[in-house]
């Protein structure tokens, strides 16, 4: 390549857009895996399999490599691999431009050598490792592993370092022309998350302890506001410790934390993702500052729906603080896991709250994960499908993104699964079969045909997420005997959070209303004027600011509100149902329940809930509102009350299934494009519908006009969101 790539990400007609040398480019790559037998981009099968989607007008690929693989005994880095990782996609396609990973993985000598920088649990030392053979460096990320801390000075100085003579020396060289992005990786499989989050309470080691007292100096400046604070009358800063297992678990009402009497734990975990984020803004910053020319930084980070129930422990609640970073270009996630997202007939979507990323002009972009019936599944033995499966899965899995303004990547691990047919073929590329790359063809030239127009999303409902939230909310770490690797692990501690967050987005997606989401963070900054339904759907903690702009801003213009679960029954300081029935008007008690069961109702939908009791619910008094549920003892357990300027309907459990909100949506006056129950995606342009049984479907348009269709069953099928025309399917 004559001359080297210049990447940007810029706002375009109200997209973040991928820029290269000036151009749009449509965010669809191929990407390799970590993984010995599939990681080598100049290997046969990798080779291959860049070749077939290159054939089909894909461009953008993605490779990894490690620190640990190019730093020598002697300290010093040699960047020879990642040059040929990057030859190798361009002796097959020599138009490619690529991102690498760059894992700041460090080598077990290090941890040998820096005991007290590694991470700490709070329930039991770390459990050493013995490497053999072609091991993947992530693959005990998430047990009990020895690794460098991410609050260690000494280990970002030794990322930073080495990520600096990296970038330095590889963007001068001729495959480094190449190359329009670094994605910066780290923590449990390079995405960030606490090591041995799962099972485990991480990080009380001696450099996080040293951050956290830092922390806390920073926050209240004096000895006695800290001991104030945490009510431990005459505390000083060297007497402060992380918080113990027991500390981490114990909750006040129905798994909430209240702030008077459990701060230090709150403004652990608040230090625990806000030092989290300045670490990889501190990555993103040094390749920026490296690379000599402009480059797109990128990360994994935003993690937020399918985190199971270890929010806290391991995702990523400091979201908003990356947003704001102008050192970061780009943000990526695994797909959202549930056994009711990733199968056929689920809702295929991102783990993260895409919208307020596309919002603060960040390019999005979506993992596309799911195995096909090529080669099957390395970690599912029993996984099966067909073709017509198979195309129907990653039409909606690539053009959820997309509907989003984001992109996405295949990440193949395809290879590993094993031969599928010894006698005919080896090993296979989950996406090496005819049928599968004529439609990653057609999906390249539908994504790419969308990057000169201009972005829009008829949504009218809009759902509120605060991610700090799990700051305030207890939850035990999973049994490790009870894990199985692929298979989505439930929380036992927590049953309400992932129906707040996970139940309601799915029967959101399969619903037919649109919706946008949204941190809670951004309401005063949002235009509400699209909106006829805000949902709170994850907000225990609202403070005083947030009540006044709900009451004046969110409650007005007819506009519906909906209150789920135990919203704003914190205020930052205070804690209890009076805290929520004072700014709501909708008066509350705490009631306990043995068997919590409740039955929903309106306009003719019926949903009954269950929760694993004994549990505190919340129970409304019987003048708040028209009751449209009640717990088994006839107690109120949602209500609606309308005003002049809004309605306001609260739910001490939220809804989870599509009819329900398709009913309530109605009643807001929102647009229901579909009145069945299957996943239903709108932007860009585009209408895509996923469907298990098919049939004839009347589809509503934002424009009025209404597409009628015969669906194919088992199928994904696009229409032009405008005109109502079928342009795949």
């Amino acid at each position: 390549m004559s001359n080297p790539v210049q990447a940007r990400v810029v706002v375009r007609s109200g997209r973040a857009t991928l820029m290269l040398n000036d151009q749009p480019t449509a965010p669809l790559f191929y990407a390799l895996p970590d993984c010995p037998g599939a990681r080598w981009t100049w290997e046969e099968v990798p080779s291959r399999n860049i070749g077939l989607f290159a054939a089909q007008g894909v461009r953008l690929f993605q490779a990894g490599v490690f620190l640990e693989h190019m730093v020598g005994a002697d300290g010093k880095l040699d960047i020879s691999l990642a040059r040929r990782q990057v030859a190798g996609v361009l002796a097959v396609c020599p138009e490619a431009k690529i991102m690498l990973r760059v894992h700041l993985h460090t080598p077990p000598e290090w941890w040998a050598a820096n005991p007290e920088e590694c991470v700490g649990y709070a329930d039991g030392p770390a459990t050493p490792e013995t490497r053999w053979g072609l091991e993947r460096p992530i693959a005990r990320d998430n047990e009990h592993p020895v690794r460098a801390s991410f609050y260690s000075e000494k280990w970002r100085a030794w990322a930073r370092g080495h990520l600096r003579t990296f970038c330095a020396e590889l963007a001068g060289t001729r495959e480094g022309a190449a190359v329009f992005a670094i994605q910066v990786a780290y923590g449990v499989y390079g995405e960030w998350h606490q090591f041995g989050f799962f099972s485990h309470e991480p990080d009380t080691g001696p450099a996080a302890t040293v951050a956290f007292r830092r922390w806390l100096q920073g926050r209240y400046g004096e000895e006695a506001a800290l001991a104030t604070a945490w009510d431990r009358p005459g505390l000083r800063w060297v007497e402060v410790a992380c918080p113990d297992a027991g500390a981490r678990t114990r909750a006040d009402i129905a798994g909430l934390r209240d702030p008077r009497r459990q701060r230090a734990v709150v403004d652990y975990y608040t230090f625990l993702h806000e030092g989290l984020a300045d670490a990889i803004i501190m990555m993103a910053q040094t390749v920026r500052e490296a690379w000599g020319r402009p480059v797109v930084t990128a990360t994994f980070f935003g993690y937020y729906y399918c985190m199971f129930g270890r929010q806290a422990a391991g995702g990523h609640l400091a979201l908003a603080r990356v947003l704001a970073s102008p050192h970061v270009d780009c943000l990526c996630a695994s797909p959202t896991y549930t056994p009711t997202a990733m199968p056929l007939g689920g809702t295929g979507h991102s783990k993260s709250l895409v919208d307020a990323v596309r919002r603060a002009g960040k390019l999005w972009l979506d993992e596309m994960d799911r195995a096909t019936s090529v080669s099957g599944c390395p970690w599912d033995r029993s996984f099966t499908s067909t073709i017509p499966d198979d195309i129907a899965v990653l039409r909606r899995n690539l053009l959820q993104p997309a509907t989003r303004g984001g992109g996405a990547w295949c990440f193949d691990f395809g290879p590993l699964a094993g031969t599928p047919s010894f006698a005919h073929v080896g090993l296979m590329g989950w996406w090496d079969q005819p049928q599968l790359q004529a439609e990653i063809g057609r999906l390249q030239a539908l994504i790419a045909s969308r990057q000169e127009r201009p972005y829009r999303r008829a949504a009218d409902v809009l759902v509120l997420h605060d991610p700090w939230a799990f700051a305030h909310l207890a939850a035990n770490p999973h049994d490790p005997k009870k894990l199985v690797f692929g298979v989505m692990p439930v929380s036992e501690t927590d049953p309400v959070s992932p129906r707040l967050v996970d139940g309601v987005a799915e029967a959101l997606y399969q619903s037919g209303l649109i919706h946008d989401d949204a941190l809670l963070s951004e309401l005063s900054e949002l235009d509400l004027s699209p909106y006829r339904m805000v949902v709170l759907a994850m907000a225990p903690v609202l403070d005083a600011a947030q009540r006044q702009l709900l009451r004046e801003k969110v409650a007005a213009a007819g506009r519906h509100l909906v209150l789920l679960g135990y919203c704003g029954w914190s205020d930052g300081q205070m804690m209890g149902p009076q805290v929520a029935g004072a700014w709501s008007g909708l008066p509350v008690r705490a009631h306990e329940l043995a068997a919590p069961e409740h039955t929903l109702s309106l306009d003719g939908v019926e949903e009954k809930q269950a929760l694993p009791g004994p549990f505190t619910v919340p129970a409304f008094a019987a003048g708040a509102g028209q009751v449209v549920g009640r717990w088994a003892d006839g107690e109120p357990s949602a209500v609606c009350r309308a005003e002049p300027a809004t309605t306001w309907w609260a739910f001490g459990l939220p809804p989870n299934r599509p009819a329900f909100w398709r009913a309530l949506g109605r009643r807001a006056g929102c647009l229901v494009v579909n009145d069945h129950d299957e996943t239903t995606l709108l932007g860009d342009g585009l209408l895509v519908v996923h469907t298990v049984a098919g049939g004839a479907r009347e589809l509503r348009l934002p424009t009025g006009a209404v597409v009628r269709a015969e669906l194919p069953p088992r199928s994904t099928t696009v229409f032009d969101a405008e005109t109502g025309a079928r342009l795949l399917g």
